[in-house]
């Protein structure tokens, strides 16, 4: 009697149907992560709270040399505050020492960044070795109001109120940074959040509690009074 014979079933079938489904699929998503992307509108960039803040590259002063840094890439994780200051303004002098008492208070959680600028005023002319010597606290001029030293030139800039700073001074004496921030003058202050976007701006003070300063600000975004 004759074998019937076994009826050969084709292979591997069913699994190439689910391999090109797959491959569909992933295709399909591939294009709407594309098309998302670029539907999507760019985050706004400026020195405006909610903005991203303005990325720079400069030479910077951390006590020993000037080294060339790049602000995004200083974000570590605490709030940025970005401290604008002129070594001939008056205001900044006096500043010098709430900002050493500020930075003792808050240094755990926010890293300090000081960008030295130069404003266009009369008897405003600072320079790299005047920087290093506000932030150091070191001699630098005199007090016989003859132009040379901090202040407008009157004083000595190691008689800075405060104790020596510790953190960073970039250097901004172009004033580029500060056009790019739309610095209005100095001192003027600026807190980042950890991602670099702006979350506090001295000059938008409708958006803050009635009264608030920077320090008063540090605290509120710390989870102080």
């Amino acid at each position: 009697m004759a074998r019937r014979r076994a009826r050969i079933e084709p292979q591997g079938k069913d699994e190439d149907v689910r391999l090109m489904a797959g491959m569909i699929t992933a295709g399909v998503v591939t294009i709407v992560l594309i098309a998302s992307m670029l539907i999507a509108p760019p985050a706004d960039v400026g020195p405006e709270e909610g903005s991203l803040a303005p990325d720079f590259v400069a030479d910077a002063y951390t006590g020993s040399t000037w080294e060339e840094v790049r602000l995004s890439e200083l974000y570590d994780g605490r709030l940025i505050y970005i401290n604008f200051l002129d070594t001939d303004c008056p205001y900044c002098w006096e500043e010098g020492e709430e900002l050493s008492q500020m930075h003792e208070a808050f240094k755990d959680d926010v890293r300090f960044i000081n960008v030295m600028v130069s404003l266009e005023i009369s008897g405003h002319d600072s320079s790299r070795a005047e920087v290093e010597a506000f932030r150091d606290k070191t001699s630098f001029g005199d007090n016989e109001n003859n132009g040379d030293g901090c202040y407008s030139g009157r004083k000595n800039c190691a008689e800075r109120p405060g104790d020596p700073h510790t953190w960073t001074y970039v250097d901004d004496l172009s004033n580029s940074i500060a056009k790019d921030w739309d610095l209005p003058g100095t001192p003027f202050s600026v807190i980042l959040d950890s991602s670099g976007t702006v979350i506090w701006n001295q000059a938008q003070p409708e958006n803050h509690p009635s009264g608030e300063d920077v320090g008063n600000a540090l605290a509120r975004f710390l989870g102080g009074n």
